[in-house]
């Protein structure tokens, strides 16, 4: 192996792959087919150096072959679930690469529905769906343990009342008036870790964690639930999950303020009242909060005992 070292520098750290790898996978196992879209990056750790620092590319495994490796697997292995594949794909790279030392994926995958006619579910026409982008990542070492995370992004969700902000603090800068009730809007992130991968049912996982996420943020269908702060929603949240979902070790949301200001009709020259019934919004600076919530030695010893 060539000295990474040269004259006052040296080649740290090291990696290389293809990103933005899409593709389409369509089952037909009968009348009613399947579909999945994933995007795919895969970046390989390894005895790559004297790529960098000799230009000698013979221990190279090309970017297109490692896109055409995606294409093959995605044919010889279910896609469902996601993380599933991912190990495998994982795993398949070490086999082949004796000299790759770690794989690196991200996958997402952008939803697709079936379409209905007359009120009943087409077998091979769709459209695209909601509820936010699955993702999944993985680093799968040649020696250790792989880390694994599911989650999802762009859950686009509203609320137009049973929200606030009051008892922040105000300095000589503060504008932002107090409010009992706003519409808290959100554009939700989601990623969580596992503490086991074997026997793990992931696809029930991802929605058990988006319905709870729903559900939290929306409360009963008749009378909501109160959300003093973006924070407490969150925190809440991940609660929530840890104390319903075992296999999840820790779990991460990003909600991002989607902010709708009450139009001001006070300058018009006729009276129109708006109670709280017309927002206007921009682009612009938004309000960022995030927050990682994970179980405590306690959660380890009691779920030990499961």
């Amino acid at each position: 192996m060539s000295d990474t070292k040269g004259k006052g520098f040296e080649l740290v750290k090291q990696r290389y792959g293809k990103e933005n790898v899409r593709f389409l996978r369509v089952v037909r196992d009968g009348p009613k087919h399947e579909v999945k879209e994933v995007r795919v990056r895969v970046l390989l750790e390894g005895a790559f150096e004297i790529s960098y620092t000799q230009g000698d590319n013979s221990t190279i495994v090309a970017t297109d072959t490692q896109k055409n490796t995606l294409f093959a697997l995605a044919k010889l292995h279910p896609i469902e679930p996601i993380e599933q594949w991912c190990l495998q794909v994982a795993n398949d790279f070490l086999a082949r690469h004796k000299h790759v030392s770690a794989v690196n994926l991200k996958v997402e995958e952008h939803p697709w529905g079936r379409i209905k006619v007359n009120n009943k579910e087409h077998d091979h026409a769709f459209q695209r769906a909601a509820g936010g982008i699955r993702i999944v990542k993985l680093r799968m070492p040649r020696n250790g343990t792989p880390s694994l995370a599911s989650g999802f992004r762009d859950l686009e969700i509203l609320k137009t009342t049973q929200s606030g902000f009051e008892g922040f603090i105000r300095d000589e800068y503060t504008t932002l008036p107090e409010t009992k009730d706003r519409v808290f809007a959100t554009k939700m992130k989601c990623e969580y870790t596992f503490n086991r991968f074997s026997r793990t049912a992931f696809s029930n996982i991802h929605e058990k964690v988006r319905e709870i996420a729903l559900s939290t943020f929306a409360g009963s269908v008749d009378g909501g639930t109160f959300s003093p702060s973006v924070q407490q929603t969150l925190y809440q949240t991940a609660q929530k999950v840890l104390d319903n979902i075992a296999e999840i070790e820790s779990i991460s949301f990003s909600l991002p303020n989607v902010h709708y200001y009450l139009c001001d009709f006070k300058n018009f020259k006729t009276i129109i009242p708006n109670n709280n019934e017309v927002f206007h919004t921009y682009d612009g600076p938004n309000g960022l909060i995030e927050a990682t919530v994970s179980r405590n030695s306690v959660s380890h010893l009691n779920r030990s005992k499961m």
